[in-house]
């Protein structure tokens, strides 16, 4: 090998370590600056001007934060309940707080009906972020509600936005993880898990589950098929179903066993 030769791949390995650590550094912080974001967000909502600061141990847990499990009720991270603090005078776009206990899922979720996915790359507070924020479907009405209140945020690789949704594919997990909090501005709810399945999506392909379709049912035929498919898609039974008049909130995120794939949790409000 000649002496220009191994400089030169010197020179090339030397190139491309700087820019995977340049990526490396960027992603970390980008990382970081989410999570502080998130954990501001939720200071600010658990504690308006109108409202009183929770103390210490009644504070809600900040995504990202280390979970702690309350010893008196099993569950991971409390109860705490935003519906009393939340305010749209943060964010006139936010329409609920959903939760997952024993998970990072512990966001607001904003809505944009004239611009359905502005919140897939704006943070919170507007501004253009990777990350994005939690958003209902537009055609979804969250006060009424809808038979069906869709929300989706992203799957990302430090375990952020719907990434934790990855761990219901475990029997196990969703075996001590069966509830959902989604509190409105003006309601609080919790959900029991009813199907978790992942699917391609492909709008051409007519034979696709277009379960991001069901918003409202026409009739109980339609709600039970709706309800049927879900649950003969999910990867394990829940024992839990739904019947006509009863709501449903759908968490959806991207997933990679399939093409252009979604990891789908569906659940039912108590």
């Amino acid at each position: 090998m000649s002496k220009k030769l191994l400089i030169a791949m010197i020179a090339l390995l030397v190139a491309v370590c700087g820019v995977s650590t340049y990526i490396h550094i960027k992603n970390k912080n980008e990382s970081e600056e989410n999570k502080k974001t998130y954990e501001t967000v939720a200071a600010e909502v658990a504690a308006t001007a109108d409202s009183v600061a929770p103390t210490a141990t009644e504070a809600p847990i900040n995504p990202y934060t280390d979970a702690t499990q309350n010893s008196s009720s099993g569950n991971y991270g409390g109860n705490q309940s935003y519906t009393t603090t939340m305010t749209s005078a943060n964010n006139s776009d936010m329409v609920g707080w959903v939760k997952i206990d024993g998970t990072n899922i512990n966001y607001p979720v904003m809505q944009t009906k004239e611009n359905p996915d502005y919140y897939l790359d704006h943070d919170f507070y507007k501004n253009n972020s990777v990350y994005g924020c939690p958003y209902v479907q537009a055609n979804c009405d969250v006060s009424t509600p809808s038979d069906n209140v869709i929300i989706y945020a992203h799957h990302m690789n430090d375990g952020s936005m719907f990434a934790n949704l990855e761990l219901f594919r475990s029997k196990d997990f969703w075996s001590s993880h069966k509830t959902i909090s989604f509190d409105t501005l003006d309601k609080e709810a919790n959900y029991d898990i009813l199907a978790v399945f992942a699917i391609p999506v492909d709008e051409s392909d007519k034979n696709t589950f277009k379960f991001y379709e069901f918003v409202n049912s026409y009739d109980p035929d339609h709600f039970s098929t709706f309800v049927a498919k879900c649950k003969a898609l999910s990867f394990y039974e829940t024992g839990v179903s739904a019947k006509y008049g009863d709501k449903l909130l759908t968490l959806a995120t991207c997933e990679y066993t399939h093409d252009n794939g979604r990891l789908v949790v569906v659940a039912k409000r108590k």
